[in-house]
């Protein structure tokens, strides 16, 4: 994956928008998270588990493509192509404060005539009135940017799609029984800040991500010295060494079990504690 330029890096980090090619990219605020959350699986999905033929055309038009053939053959499709036109509607700002229906519908499809299922690009009407078009090839470039503008973690090219769902479902599984909602988060965050939800609202969501976990890494490095001050030790090192910067690796060690402490004594800290020290908010 391309690393992008420095100066995008720079307005992303201070969640400015992006110009790029003739176009405009905001990052989504919180008040719009849930359509981001129907959108977001379009921009996460992997490419390499698709048929090898699909593998070899833009990420856009593979989507586009799948669902075609999908109906086609009177299945139900998959969705991920209208989820990557609520992506770009989003970040575009098209037919805001509309159902997201309204929303996609912005966009016109343009393909071969010769083989319907070959997508050519995306058409629509940007705010200024004028005629813009995406192509398959240019929304490669837009996700990787709209991903990081909205704190999406894409996986790199080469990655393998089963190792990467192990992954994840190891840390679902040790992030214990959580219901991750974003109103919650949106309270704590207000409550720890002392921000009115409503401004919260108005956030970029990157913003409040890495709000929260700022709050959560100060947290958790409290937590575990309190830990370590009884008696506890980790595996692999305590997972939240510094209030301010992450461990460079996943940070996920747990509690060393009974006769595997330094000292062979027993780990006085609750499991509890070990969920706080670490568990790591997630959301679909």
């Amino acid at each position: 994956m391309i690393e992008l330029p420095l100066n995008m890096q720079k307005a992303i980090r201070r969640y400015h928008p992006v110009k790029t090619d003739g176009l405009t990219l905001y990052p989504v605020l919180v008040n719009e998270y849930t359509e981001f959350a129907i959108a977001r699986p379009a921009l996460e999905v992997m490419q390499q588990s698709f048929p090898v033929a699909l593998m070899r055309v833009p990420l856009l038009a593979a989507l586009y493509q799948m669902d075609i053939e999908a109906a086609a053959a009177g299945k139900t499709p998959a969705g991920l192509f209208a989820r990557a036109l609520l992506a770009l509607a989003l970040s575009l700002r098209l037919g805001e404060g509309q159902d997201i229906n309204v929303r996609m519908q912005q966009f016109r499809m343009a393909f071969d005539p010769k083989s319907p299922a070959t997508l050519l690009c995306l058409r629509f009407t940007d705010n200024d009135g004028k005629d813009k078009e995406i192509t398959p090839t240019l929304f490669t470039k837009l996700r990787q940017i709209i991903a990081a503008q909205n704190g999406v973690k894409l996986e790199d090219d080469e990655a393998n799609p089963d190792i990467v769902k192990a992954r994840k479902d190891m840390a679902a599984a040790s992030g214990g029984n959580l219901d991750p909602n974003i109103d919650d988060l949106v309270s704590a965050v207000s409550a720890l800040s002392h921000t009115d939800e409503a401004v919260i609202d108005d956030w970029p969501i990157l913003k409040l991500e890495k709000t929260a976990r700022a709050y959560e890494r100060v947290l958790g490095y409290l937590v575990c010295g309190i830990s370590e001050g009884s008696g506890a030790s980790w595996k692999t090192g305590n997972p939240v060494p510094h209030p301010y910067f992450a461990r460079s690796d996943d940070g996920t060690g747990l509690f060393a079990p009974l006769g595997e402490t330094d000292n062979g004594g027993k780990v006085e800290a609750p499991d509890r504690i070990r969920q706080l020290a670490t568990q790591t908010i997630q959301f679909p």
